[in-house]
């Protein structure tokens, strides 16, 4: 039985049988560290879990997912922007590609590229599987291009993020979460290329959490089979080719957690933990490689939800369990 499908359960069974919560987390406000979590708008269409979201300029953008509650597949193709300015979304060109959960990719000069996921909008329905194909959406003309496909074989569940003007994007499993894909790739855009790098040493192969900071790349913590959890965490120097071992996530192992960044600082929180859902977070300090506990989400734990920065400050929304709709913001001090 697929992963997600084994978490479904999980957590079901969690909220049947344990009602016993953590203590509250108690932040060190005379050190700044908790930030503040407020309530925004909701997201005004459908409840979805294992959507993409990202930032392009000062606009938030998300796209895909699916609307089916338990084992169902009710495949999303929507786009939305949007406006923290506002806090109002507005409904865009929608996502032409194949895949409709677990799409990811990253952002460079002002587009989007994405691609690979679970899902199927063009072949029979009922042949829904794995995708490798890519695409470019340009906000300003509100269009999608095909671009290369990715090379690599067909995935869900990978990472990606931008690096000085280039793509990463590797890991992920297949349908049945058996498979451990280690691969990690590079996509220039100008040319329209794929470059296999080297391979991700870490445990995790899905639901490995993943960012960019200051010219490096970052990924640690998921799942892999026939495993379950990790907490491991890497560095990726594009100069060299070569990841690192930087210290251990410290908190609980947890695979599907949701990330964002904000200056030298990687944000990750929420997922699926041993007892369920989790709502705490962790910074990483890039420049002194190590974690804290520096806040709890305001709404309800969650995993498979989406995150992304605008200026400095962080959002996050979506997710299981019960196909979320909640939106919230997180500045990163005790000014909101």
């Amino acid at each position: 039985m697929p992963f997600k499908k084994v978490a479904l359960l999980f957590l079901a069974v969690a909220v049947l049988f344990s009602c016993k919560k953590e203590k509250p987390f108690v932040p060190n406000y005379a050190n700044a560290l908790p930030g503040l979590w407020k309530q925004l708008g909701d997201f005004p269409g459908v409840g979805r879990v294992r959507a993409y979201a990202f930032t392009i300029g000062k606009k938030g953008y998300l796209v895909g997912g699916n609307a089916g509650s338990g084992f169902n597949v009710l495949p999303l193709y929507d786009l939305w922007e949007y406006d923290p300015a506002t806090d109002k979304w507005t409904q865009k060109a929608d996502y032409p590609g194949q895949a409709a959960e677990y799409i990811r990719g990253f952002t460079i000069s002002g587009k989007a590229y994405m691609g690979t996921g679970f899902g199927v909008q063009y072949d029979d329905p009922g042949a829904i599987a794995q995708n490798k194909d890519f695409w470019e959406y340009d906000p300003v003309t509100d269009k999608w291009t095909q671009k290369a496909d990715f090379p690599g074989v067909a995935r869900e569940n990978v990472i990606a993020f931008e690096i000085n003007g280039s793509g990463y994007l590797g890991l992920g499993t297949n349908n049945n979460y058996d498979a451990n894909y280690k691969d990690f790739w590079k996509y220039e855009a100008g040319a329209d290329k794929w470059t296999r790098l080297a391979d991700y040493p870490g445990n995790g192969s899905f639901g490995v959490a993943a960012f960019a900071i200051g010219g490096k790349g970052y990924a640690g913590l998921g799942g892999s089979s026939p495993d379950i959890v990790k907490k491991d965490f890497w560095e990726y120097d594009p100069a060299t080719n070569k990841w690192t071992a930087k210290a251990d996530f410290t908190g609980k192992e947890r695979v599907f957690s949701s990330q964002f960044v904000i200056g030298t600082d990687g944000y990750v929180g929420m997922g699926t933990i041993a007892t369920g859902s989790s709502d705490d977070w962790y910074k990483y300090d890039a420049l002194a490689n190590s974690w804290i506990k520096v806040t709890t989400f305001g709404g309800e734990a969650r995993y498979d939800a989406v995150s992304f920065t605008i200026d400095g400050v962080g959002y996050a929304g979506t997710g299981n369990p019960s196909l979320k709709k909640d939106f919230w913001k997180y500045t990163p001090t005790k000014k909101q």
